[in-house]
């Protein structure tokens, strides 16, 4: 993802007003939350993600029966935790970081648009990430059949799109 800042989340809400004077609200808010605010959100879950990763990684457990290759070396095995927490750190100040631009943005959104709109986007269960177009709900019979990755996104989709309600509503 982009460095974003708060100018560039003022910046994409303008180009959303004007795509939606010109296009229509769902155009607006595609670009902006299926587009841009997806991308920050995709971006936090990551950090997220790695956090998780980096707690899990740094738990030692005294009782573990399969013998870890760092467990011989007490340097080694403390360098490594310390690796470990460094990295957590970092993650964490990400987290927050992102947290509070995504905060940002959902304001500047709701400032942008009427909540009716985000709210009539929202309920659309829209694609992300620019793939709107992508899948077809309609299916003829010569079409082919949609993909397990497909589907799998999709339900992605739609759960993200619950969590997102959540920050409007």
């Amino acid at each position: 993802m982009e460095s974003l800042d708060y100018h560039q989340i003022r910046d994409y809400c303008r180009t959303a007003v004007d795509m939606a004077e010109e296009l229509g609200a769902y155009d607006g808010l595609s670009f902006l939350i299926g587009e841009k605010f997806y991308s920050l959100i995709l971006a936090l879950k990551q950090a997220e993600a790695k956090v998780e990763f980096l707690y899990n990684a740094g738990e030692t457990g005294e009782d573990e029966a399969v013998e870890s290759p760092l467990s011989g070396n007490t340097e080694i095995h403390q360098g490594y935790l310390l690796a470990i927490q460094n990295n957590y750190q970092k993650a964490l100040e990400k987290i927050e970081d992102l947290s509070q631009l995504r905060n940002d943005f959902v304001e500047e959104i709701k400032e942008a648009f009427e909540l009716d709109d985000i709210r009539e986007y929202l309920e659309s269960y829209p694609r992300f990430g620019g793939n709107e177009s992508e899948f077809g709900i309609l299916l003829k019979e010569d079409d082919q059949p949609i993909e397990y990755k497909d589907v799998m996104s999709e339900i992605d989709d739609i759960f993200l799109v619950e969590e997102i309600k959540k920050l409007f509503y």
